[in-house]
């Protein structure tokens, strides 16, 4: 009979990934820019804002020959390794050999809506994408479309008989801002729209994505009130990784709104507002990027200038997340972290802010307006010591505004070392564990990693699991190929996730014929 044992303190590090996903690993923006964490590199970075000079590693690399060019909108999407399989912006889909995708081009999203779409897999079929566009300001033409990847000899093609499919039912005028939330599910989507007016109420608008597609009637909305400005630019909205909450910043006046989501049921509730949030001390800037730590205990936000060469300053608020949702007077709370950028220099090309995202490596990402390099924040989750990194040349070619929008995914395990690799019986190895987060993480009670030999302690429970690297030393006693396996667990004993990576285990003992006598017998 198997021996199991719990390990009480496996963990190493609890370096919190956020959307540390590979889906998410190539990035297409701006004028032409991009870059990718299939293969990283390290740069010389200089220390912004009272942090000190350092050497970043883990890096991503740039891609050259994007043909992308977008002010703010774009997204992309990468399969399960980290492998590149297409992106937008909004109006046009490239395949991985950045070539118009068959059916591509004519989307309903503007290069100049903060977020111009999104895409997320279709709900119980693996070869197919939704792909959702909005064009900017008060445009009001929510659509998606339906990409097959098993079409075009595997570089995708748009379906043309789902495409630019108007969502219907909104409240107020589309434009500019939405969001994709996976359902509870673990299958099923949401997508969540911005209805603005310019007498209040605003509005949040909700629909859902199953297997029989995306159900264009509304499913869902609240009201907000605030009045906007329909004919102005936007700013994003965004979920925490767990998708419950999330945050709507506007662009021309000073407050964002925030609030719970169920992503069982597709409802948005506890709807607050927080006015005066940002600069609003003239020349000011204007309210643009949202993100959370991996944890969603703080929120980010940017604000930036309204173009190129204008005199606007731009800036970084940190606010305590929690304390905004246990709070019924938002106004009450002040941000931990606040930076301000003096106003640009006639080039436009000045220390300025664009939108905020976070990346695979779990760093934060803010483009430097209108140039090839790129503001890194190396530790989100520690703002009051916050460390940000300013590196000149990343990129290139030239960020603006905006950076790619993802959705917010489930919670995943990975195993190190990966699958097909080799080791030697009778030798300790050691093995790591990487909880990502993500939704559903917080349903989880216990994690088990069976070493697949049946040997004693070849059992392994992780209790209360939390995110970061967990390690174990193991040993095989024989050779053969060997399957670990771990499982996350519910409460219930339900199965929320399992992942697995198999092992080939050699003899490695050096063989001595005893019949060879020493020489100099």
């Amino acid at each position: 009979m198997l021996k199991k044992y719990s390990i009480l303190l496996l963990l190493l590090s609890a370096v919190f990934s956020g959307f540390t996903q590979k889906e998410n690993s190539n990035w297409f923006f701006g004028y032409y820019a991009a870059m990718t964490w299939k293969t990283t590199t390290s740069y010389s970075a200089t220390g912004m804002y009272g942090t000190a000079n350092a050497t970043l590693t883990g890096m991503p690399t740039a891609i050259s020959g994007s043909p992308l060019t977008t002010s703010e909108g774009c997204f992309s999407i990468s399969d399960a390794d980290g492998n590149l399989l297409f992106f937008s912006d909004g109006m046009t889909i490239w395949d991985k050999n950045m070539d118009i995708m068959t059916n591509g081009s004519g989307l309903t999203g503007n290069k100049s809506s903060a977020q111009s779409g999104i895409i997320f897999p279709y709900p119980y079929n693996p070869t197919k994408y939704i792909a959702v566009s909005l064009g900017e300001r008060q445009a009001d033409n929510l659509s998606y479309s339906v990409v097959d990847m098993s079409q075009g000899g595997g570089l995708g093609a748009v379906d043309a008989t789902y495409k630019n499919i108007l969502l219907t039912g909104q409240s107020g005028l589309l434009g500019e801002s939405v969001a994709a939330v996976r359902h509870s599910n673990r299958n099923d989507f949401w997508i969540v729209a911005v209805g603005r007016n310019t007498t209040s109420p605003n509005y949040l608008n909700v629909w859902k994505v199953t297997s029989t597609g995306v159900q264009t009637a509304r499913h869902s909305s609240i009201s907000v009130n605030v009045a906007t400005s329909p004919s102005a630019p936007g700013g994003y909205i965004k979920f925490t990784s767990d998708g419950q909450h999330f945050v709507w910043v506007d662009f021309g006046n000073q407050f964002f709104v925030y609030g719970d989501f169920n992503p069982s049921t597709g409802i948005i509730s506890n709807v607050r507002v927080r006015t005066g949030a940002l600069n609003t001390t003239s020349p000011f800037g204007y309210g643009y990027g949202v993100e959370f730590s991996a944890s969603g205990k703080y929120l980010y936000l940017t604000y930036a200038p309204s173009n190129v060469g204008t005199n606007n300053t731009s800036g970084l608020l940190v606010f305590d997340f929690e304390a905004l949702l246990a709070t019924s007077t938002p106004n009450t709370i002040s941000p931990i972290i606040s930076i301000v950028n003096p106003v640009s220099l006639t080039d436009g090309v000045t220390d300025h802010f664009g939108a905020i995202q976070t990346g695979p490596d779990g760093r934060m990402y803010i483009p430097r307006f209108n140039s090839t390099g790129m503001f890194v924040i190396d530790n989100p989750e520690d703002p009051s010591n916050m460390k940000m990194y300013k590196i000149s040349d990343l990129l290139t070619a030239r960020g603006v505004w905006g950076l790619p929008n993802f959705a917010a995914p489930w919670f995943r395990m990975e195993i190190d070392p990966p699958s097909n690799s080799e080791r030697c019986a009778e030798a300790s190895a050691t093995y790591l564990l990487e909880v990502i987060n993500g939704m559903g993480l917080t349903d989880v009670s216990r994690i088990v990693m069976d070493f697949g030999d049946g040997g004693a302690n070849s059992l392994v429970t992780i209790t209360s699991p939390s995110l970061g690297t967990y390690t174990q030393a193991y040993t095989y006693k024989k050779p053969g190929t060997y399957t670990i396996t771990v499982t996350a667990y519910n409460s219930s004993g339900g199965v929320e996730l399992t992942t697995s990576s198999q092992m080939k285990i050699n003899t490695c003992a050096l063989r001595v014929n005893p019949h060879i006598r020493g020489i100099n017998e």
